[in-house]
């Protein structure tokens, strides 16, 4: 019996049954648990998109860096706290991109569009046709 008491079993004295060393624990205590709420994962790698999306509302929650790349420069930017809004121009529109800070950097939260001149109504997927086309033809040249 006292061999069995240091190898971290024990003998049921009413069956002889020789327990494991978790004998008389609660198999909830015993088994692996999850990780506690506030643990946040690590964020996986993002793969960068192959190129600026058809669809605008699509940009919303990628990173800003891509839009440079496919938008071209911008033509004010805007800080305030953890925001910043990025206005992209093309010759009849502006589109105004509401970005915030996240760990890995600033990300798409929403979009805006508006006339450059009169009161015309502009949306959004329209402008950002026009400015991706401006944008290659500013490559091409």
């Amino acid at each position: 019996m006292l061999l069995a008491a240091c190898a971290g079993t024990s003998e049921s004295p009413s069956s002889g049954t020789v327990l494991g060393p978790d004998a008389g624990v609660p198999p909830s205590a015993s088994a692996p648990r999850a990780p506690e709420a506030g643990v946040a994962a690590l964020p996986r790698p993002e793969p960068a998109p192959s190129g600026p999306p058809q669809d605008v509302q699509r940009l919303v929650g990628l990173r800003g860096e891509y839009l440079r790349q496919w938008m071209g420069d911008t033509v004010f930017v805007r800080h305030d706290g953890i925001a910043e809004i990025w206005r992209f121009a093309a010759d009849s529109c502006f589109l105004d991109v509401f970005l915030y800070r996240e760990a890995d950097g600033l990300r798409v939260a929403y979009l805006d569009a508006r006339p450059r001149n009169g009161n015309q109504r502009v949306v959004p997927q329209s402008c950002y046709g026009l400015i991706l086309a401006d944008r290659k033809k500013q490559m091409r040249s």
